[in-house]
């Protein structure tokens, strides 16, 4: 089935640049070595950002998200099923013990909070780098829907 990902390769474009202005050399609101927002397609095309100091190794500061769409629960005229324009889901990954990770994490959870997003949180086990592979694997821990949208995928 066909699908599509501009909103939400739009919605990852938005905090990106929202993003990169807190890590720009003036402000730096993410800590002092945060300086790098890299994005790539996961393996079913969903945009993914990675928030760094450039280097995404195990122990690094790294946060990881992916913006997909939902189901939308309900079925098209010939009863195929939907992948909604709206709500999308918000996954945020950041590895276990690293303390600069909790900060970031904050931060893009407040920005993405403000999108009208699903949001799920996932911590990646410590010494485990934050990777699409680790994020499918971890389970969320905290799971926040949108209230403003009738149409629950869950």
């Amino acid at each position: 089935m066909a699908k599509s990902t501009a909103k939400a390769e739009s919605l990852a474009r938005q905090l990106k640049d929202i993003l990169k202005l807190r890590t720009s050399a003036g402000i730096r609101q993410l800590g002092a070595t945060i300086d790098e927002v890299r994005e790539q397609k996961d393996a079913n095309a969903w945009p993914m950002l990675f928030v760094s100091n450039g280097s995404e190794a195990a122990g690094q500061p790294v946060v990881a998200v992916r913006i997909s769409g939902t189901d939308a629960v309900s079925k098209d005229i010939l009863g195929n099923a939907l992948t909604s324009f709206a709500p999308h889901l918000a996954e945020v990954a950041f590895e276990d013990a690293v303390a600069a990770d909790s900060i970031i994490k904050d931060a893009v959870v407040s920005e993405l909070s403000k999108m009208g997003l699903r949001i799920q949180v996932k911590r990646i086990a410590a010494a485990t780098a934050v990777t699409e592979a680790s994020m499918n694997a971890a389970t969320a821990e905290l799971d926040i829907e949108d209230v403003q949208w009738p149409t629950k995928s869950t």
